[in-house]
């Protein structure tokens, strides 16, 4: 029996929810983009797709800031893509959400393990650790994820995200420290050395020559997928909109922070290249930043760095593992999905939803055995699966646009439609397809919830056209046609 009823939530105020925005952002991402970019996109190609993503990101942050004062009763995703398409498309968003949120969740943990291997000049088993997929990893990760969760279980979610707000000030000062210190030793003239040229990397070693078309757009979609990826959570304001002191803070908090996270991200993934020349960032370990400050600065620079690292990811840890069974816990509330999802115990956490989560991010840890990038496969996978959920945003947006015959408002939606369309086109349609067995899952539970008897023509027909994907992709990855490295 759900406990719902007597439970007290506490109120959250501006600050708790904007630096639930950031913390929510601020995780693994960040350490890591500017290497991943180095490895398959130059400086100029590089601040293009920035541009992009800005565009893109920004006109979702205001979709949310707007649809959070027009719809104060709408709580998230899931109630968008209800209003906006109906139960299928709660559900589809639903479940799109929860699995991005646990696939973050593993590579906040694979990078958590990452950080610890710079110390292992003075632990050398730590050296483990440096393998997103080794049985040490795979066992730390699987551990840590079970002790986050009983926390979560115990303690509460309130108490959580209070916590949030230290960490966001800690981590967000170890970031300022790192700008100064790269403003500081940034060379112009290894920022522009392969400004706007081909890249080609030939076993490791990168070689550049004159910029075509086809480059220019390998280059684009190379890193795109890592661009987003740092933006996952922008939502957490009104996810947790039900739990805020003011219904129009949700709005505040989101768009202070995406300010916020623009700026920090920008500043952060471009100054290394003035720092490294781009062979040197395409080729360090993981966590990439870690390592260009420790090659910058020394190792004791590098250490520092890594415990800011460390910190960073059990804040953004803490908070993603209330993200994602908040959509849940809203579609059982609402009759989508079952009822023993929206469950909590005496301090308000959804016990069930917890344990199932853990369930399914067992499997996924298991399945990174035979993949050998661990997180780059984590980061993808969750990228895609919240482009679903943000889709369904943009057309609610798009749709209530419509309606009034006010271009501002259609205007946004259309963006963050195509913003999210091209994303995956231009990054990889084989993550869509293994997105299809997501929403599958989804669909297992909204058929059973709903009833067979209640589900319309027309969602059946999505669901026949989504589950013969689902079905191609498993064959694909049986007979060897799709791998997931």
């Amino acid at each position: 029996m759900s406990e719902n009823s007597t439970v007290a939530l506490k109120k959250l105020g501006l600050p708790a929810l904007i630096s639930g925005v950031v913390t929510s952002c601020l995780g693994s991402g960040i350490f890591n983009v500017s290497s991943t970019l180095a490895q398959g996109s130059t400086v100029g190609v590089s601040i293009v797709s920035w541009v992009f993503v800005m565009v893109g990101i920004g006109s979702l942050s205001w979709v949310f800031t707007n649809l959070s004062r027009s719809y104060p009763e709408l709580t998230g995703v899931t109630d968008y893509a209800y209003q906006g398409s109906g139960k299928l498309a709660a559900a589809s968003s639903g479940i799109s959400y929860f699995v991005s949120g646990f696939c973050g969740n593993l590579a906040f943990l694979i990078m958590l393990a990452q950080s610890f291997s710079i110390f292992s000049r003075y632990v050398p088993y730590l050296h483990h650790f440096e393998q997103g997929n080794s049985p040490q990893t795979l066992i730390f990760i699987s551990l840590f994820s079970w002790i986050l969760t009983f926390s979560v279980i115990k303690f509460g979610a309130e108490k959580v995200a209070g916590f949030n707000t230290i960490v966001t000030i800690f981590k967000v000062g170890a970031l300022a420290v790192f700008i100064i210190f790269g403003v500081i030793l940034f060379q112009s003239g290894i920022f522009t050395a392969h400004f706007w040229q081909r890249i080609s990397d030939n076993s490791g070693t990168l070689t550049f020559s004159k910029m075509t078309f086809n480059s220019f757009m390998g280059q684009f979609g190379s890193g795109l997928f890592s661009m987003i990826f740092l933006f996952v959570g922008i939502e957490s304001a009104s996810m947790l909109g039900n739990r805020a002191e003011k219904k129009s803070d949700v709005g505040k908090a989101t768009m202070f922070g995406t300010i916020v996270l623009f700026f920090l991200y920008f500043v952060i993934s471009m100054l290394p290249f003035g720092m490294l020349s781009q062979q040197q960032l395409a080729t360090l370990k993981q966590p990439g930043l870690v390592y260009v400050v420790e090659t910058t600065v020394g190792p004791i620079g590098g250490a520092l760095m890594s415990i800011a690292l460390i910190i960073t990811l059990l804040g953004a840890l803490l908070s993603w593992f209330l993200l994602p069974v908040e959509p849940l816990q809203r579609l059982a509330e609402q009759g989508i999905f079952p009822k023993w999802m929206g469950n909590t115990n005496k301090v308000g956490s959804p016990v069930g939803s917890l344990i199932f989560t853990q369930v399914l991010l067992q499997a996924l840890i298991a399945s990174l055995i035979f993949t050998n990038s661990a997180y780059e496969f984590s980061l993808s996978l969750c990228t895609v699966t919240i482009v679903i959920s943000y889709f369904f945003v943009g057309v609610f947006q798009f749709k209530v646009g419509l309606s009034k015959r006010d271009s501002k408002i259609i205007i946004p939606g259309l963006i963050v439609i195509l913003f999210e369309i091209i994303a995956v086109a231009v990054s990889g349609l084989h993550y869509l397809a293994l997105s299809t067995l997501v929403l599958v899952l989804g669909f297992i539970f909204y058929t059973y919830t709903v009833g067979l008897k209640n589900i319309k023509k027309s969602e059946w027909l999505m669901i026949a056209i989504t589950t013969i994907i689902a079905v191609g992709t498993i064959i694909a990855l049986l007979t060897g046609m799709m791998s997931i490295q």
